[in-house]
């Protein structure tokens, strides 16, 4: 299991509500000229994501990303439920809580009682060339970033217990390369839908650094191959991985997400 400083990643399918004539240009418009200003518990971000390509194209999801399980746990129960803490951060930013009232006359929001799942970070590439930041920002102030977020759901090889995937990939992490720009994250579900299952989190620095190697489903470019044929130390342990689970990309289910919104602060 991951140490408790690790981050906390929650993810929260969101709906439109399309019987009040909701479409998605009205509801992507009020994102990004209201709803950045939602404010995040502190530390935490938020982002809201939409699906590019994969099981759930055209779709949102929303992602709340705690620096650790204690800071998770401050804000929102095992269940899912917002904590006493939780409940006094809101009463101190009424103005948040009317803009998420109005983000719900388009759509859903990241709570219950939608399906969710909260993972902790199992391991990630720490040598990864993506730039530390948000997934979100929009201000004339800071350059545009707009990351692309990838989920690939896993499962087990018959007889493999979460133990012996633990500490494989624990051990052998460090030797993933990651395209540049891109980076590698191993999520352990521990609560919600897919608690004790396995999803890859792929963070990519922009949709053009995703067309630049994948610009579709299950598509490489030569400078993909290219980067495969000279990074055979990984390509080695994916293959060790395989023997132990699923590996990301077809035929598993998984979705790329372009992050269309996150909190200004």
């Amino acid at each position: 299991m991951a140490p408790s400083s690790q981050p906390v990643i929650g993810l929260h399918y969101v709906g439109l509500n399309l019987k009040k004539g909701v479409s998605a240009a009205t509801f992507e418009t009020f994102l990004r000229t209201r709803g950045t200003q939602i404010p995040a518990y502190p530390g935490w971000q938020w982002a809201l994501l939409k699906g590019l390509r994969g099981e759930r194209q055209d779709q949102y999801l929303m992602l709340y990303q705690a620096p650790s399980a204690a800071d998770y746990g401050r804000y929102i129960t095992p269940a899912g439920e917002l904590t006493a803490e939780a409940q006094r951060f809101w009463q101190h930013h009424p103005e948040g809580l009317a803009l998420i009232e109005e983000w719900k006359t388009f759509a859903t929001f990241g709570e219950l009682p939608t399906l969710f799942s909260t993972y902790s970070l199992l391991a990630e590439n720490r040598h990864s060339s993506l730039p530390a930041g948000p997934f979100y920002q929009d201000s004339p102030a800071h350059p545009p970033i707009a990351r692309v977020v990838g989920i690939h759901h896993l499962a087990l090889r018959s007889g493999v217990t979460a133990a012996d995937f633990d500490a494989f990939m624990v051990n052998n992490v460090q030797r993933i390369d990651d395209y540049p720009g891109w980076k590698f994250h191993m999520l352990k579900g521990n609560g919600g839908n897919r608690a004790e299952q396995y999803a890859v989190m792929l963070v990519i620095e922009s949709l053009d650094s995703l067309n630049a190697f994948h610009p579709g489903m299950d598509v490489a470019t030569q400078k993909s191959l290219d980067f495969v044929k000279n990074h055979q130390e990984s390509e080695r342990m994916y293959d060790e991985w395989r023997e132990f689970a699923s590996f990301s990309g077809a035929p598993q289910m998984y979705t790329d997400y372009l992050t269309l919104a996150g909190n200004a602060g």
